[in-house]
């Protein structure tokens, strides 16, 4: 069981960077097939923590997988739609969700829930497809799309077996109007009925959620390490392509460190359609990104943005194979990453 206030911690969304955006595929964001739904670098458990630690050292205090995912090869799509610092980064892709022609039936009028977080709140909530609300407000900022616990398909058809889940809820401790705390429960072997049963005697009273579970499940903790690794097994792999960390807040990092991770294939960046540039950081300042060929720049993309991990970019210019993207500080120019195109 976690329980992460936060008032006092910094929930991160830690994601692969982007392969091909996957146009027109989106599923469940402001109608069927009208957003974009990329393929995300599956990433190796192991290096998100090791690149996390680096970020912000002993301010860690854990990290878990997140999204359902819907491909087991090097990039994958992302089951529902997902918003990271203002930005949504995906419509989702699942065919176990209300879409016109789902696998099951039971799926085709299946209400999704949002979980969504800020520094003073964390919530549950109805999700519409048809309009994107919440994650097409404006004050929502960070907010992932996923089932209610009963609704998650190993419950629905597969007989609720025992295995491995992680559970969220939403826990008032401070007396305040508003839930301050989410509640997380990981359980090893368990169905989804006790592990839920659990949580209503740890005192959650609202809705409780399902993230990506069973063999993918994954727990790391600053000071005791790897709790709970993925399992590989035939096709599924050990790698993953979005997870969450939380962290204490802290004024001013150690090492200020920019962390771009290199798609696993040639990225295909076409003229005049969105593709989203990712990063990962713990600058306190604003970002500049730039495109170069070899050591000539090209374009400056952004003069100042702010350090918060995702840029959305149509360039107008043809891109060239073998461009950088150099995403850099903009206090300090030598602290900087490097995307190759």
């Amino acid at each position: 069981m976690q329980v992460i206030d936060v008032g006092k911690m910094q929930i991160d969304q830690l994601i692969g960077e982007v392969d091909k955006m996957g146009i027109s595929q989106g599923a469940y964001y402001q109608g069927e097939n009208q957003y974009y739904s990329p393929f995300f670098k599956m990433k190796l458990f192991y290096e998100v923590a090791a690149e996390y630690k680096k970020l912000y050292n002993s301010d860690v205090f854990s990290a878990i997988n997140c999204s359902f995912f819907e491909q087991y090869q090097p990039s994958t799509q992302l089951s529902f739609p997902v918003k990271i610092n203002g930005q949504v980064v995906t419509g989702g892709n699942s065919p176990y969700g209300p879409i016109k022609q789902p696998k099951d039936e039971f799926y085709q009028n299946v209400r999704l829930k949002t979980l969504v977080w800020n520094e003073k709140e964390v919530y549950i909530t109805d999700y519409n497809p048809e309009t994107g609300k919440p994650l097409s407000d404006n004050q929502v900022q960070n907010a992932i799309v996923t089932y209610l616990y009963s609704d998650h398909p190993a419950k629905v058809l597969a007989n609720n077996p025992i295995n491995r889940y992680h559970l969220m809820g939403t826990l008032n401790k401070d007396g305040n109007d508003g839930d301050e705390s989410l509640a997380i429960l990981t359980v090893n072997r368990a169905t989804l009925d006790e592990a839920a049963n659990l949580l209503r005697s740890l005192g959650v009273q609202g809705d409780i959620i399902t993230i990506d579970g069973g063999t993918s499940t994954y727990i790391f903790n600053f000071k005791l390490g790897d709790i709970m690794l993925p399992q590989s097994s035939g096709s599924i792999s050990a790698e993953l392509p979005h997870y969450l960390g939380f962290r204490n807040r802290k004024t001013k990092p150690a090492s200020p460190h920019i962390q771009v991770s290199q798609p696993t294939g040639k990225i295909q960046v076409e003229q005049n359609k969105p593709y989203l540039i990712l990063w990962r950081d713990n600058l306190e300042g604003d970002v500049k990104i730039e495109l170069y060929e070899g050591n000539k720049l090209i374009q400056t993309i952004s003069d100042r943005t702010a350090s918060d991990g995702v840029y959305e970019w149509t360039p107008e210019i043809p891109v060239k194979p073998g461009y950088l993207m150099r995403i850099s500080s903009v206090e300090n120019s030598q602290v900087f990453g490097v995307l190759q195109l």
